[in-house]
């Protein structure tokens, strides 16, 4: 099942595509932390999704990023990092969506491993309470910056039996770090429960709409089925425009 991220400010847009793919959505309002400095904004648009008339028990959202360090020594820093992603997991909660992503934070290509042992530890501390609160919502990791799969597979083995947590596989990501795009794959298939899809020119990560850079989508298609990958996938774009050219070069 594919997802995009609906517009609020031209909702009709989304809904047209939603109604004519049967997609899912990915709520992107609630990523910037200064979101979360203005309770009624977020009241407000909470309340506007909770009146479209809609089924979102399968919808996910993409929670708070930017900054956030939920392993740092500082502990301003991760507090407020601990705090955003609380908030975030509560307001899934609020709308009744399946789960919220989340990055790493990790900082890519720092391999060292006090640095990665702290950072499993403390996620898994985290992340463990974060589930058994919200038994409803599933929390999904996301690859982000970090050059090799090894971290992630570390942390999910130690959450193995917490069954509402999982990986947000991003593609692209993946494809523009030194570790072969098939490892990836083959390494993260048995805990990805989401994905993150766009295009790029294998260098940057542009956003593009699939078709529109150099990744290669027959060889996305064949890995999905090689390593059984079976899961939603957000169309990680903005504006009617690019998601629909994606849609049809997809389907």
């Amino acid at each position: 099942m594919f997802y995009i991220i609906p517009d609020i400010s031209d909702i009709s847009k989304t809904i047209e595509l939603t109604t004519k793919y049967n997609l899912g959505w990915e709520y992107n309002d609630f990523t910037l932390p200064d979101v979360y400095d203005k309770q009624d904004s977020i009241d407000a648009i909470i309340d506007f999704y909770l009146k479209i008339d809609r089924d979102r028990s399968m919808d996910t959202m993409h929670g708070a990023f930017l900054g956030l360090d939920i392993t740092a020594t500082d502990t301003v820093i991760r507090e407020r990092s601990r705090n955003l992603i609380e908030q975030s997991v509560s307001i899934a909660n609020r709308l009744g969506i399946k789960g919220v992503v989340f990055h790493t934070g990790l900082v890519g290509g720092l391999r060292l491993k006090y640095y990665i042992d702290a950072w499993v530890n403390n996620a898994c501390t985290f992340y463990t309470r974060l589930c058994s609160e919200y038994p409803d919502v599933t929390i999904y990791i996301e690859n982000s910056f970090e050059q090799e799969p090894d971290a992630l597979i570390q942390l999910m083995e130690r959450m193995v039996s917490v069954k509402n947590f999982k990986i947000c596989f991003d593609y692209a990501h993946a494809i523009l770090t030194k570790t072969p795009i098939e490892i990836w794959c083959e390494k993260l298939a048995p805990y990805i429960g989401h994905m993150h899809l766009n295009d790029n020119d294998l260098v940057d990560d542009l956003h593009l709409a699939p078709g529109k850079g150099k990744i290669d989508f027959d060889e996305w298609k064949r890995l999905m089925e090689k390593y059984h990958i079976d899961t939603s996938v957000l169309i990680e774009l903005k504006g009617y425009e690019e998601e629909k050219q994606a849609l049809e070069f997809l389907l």
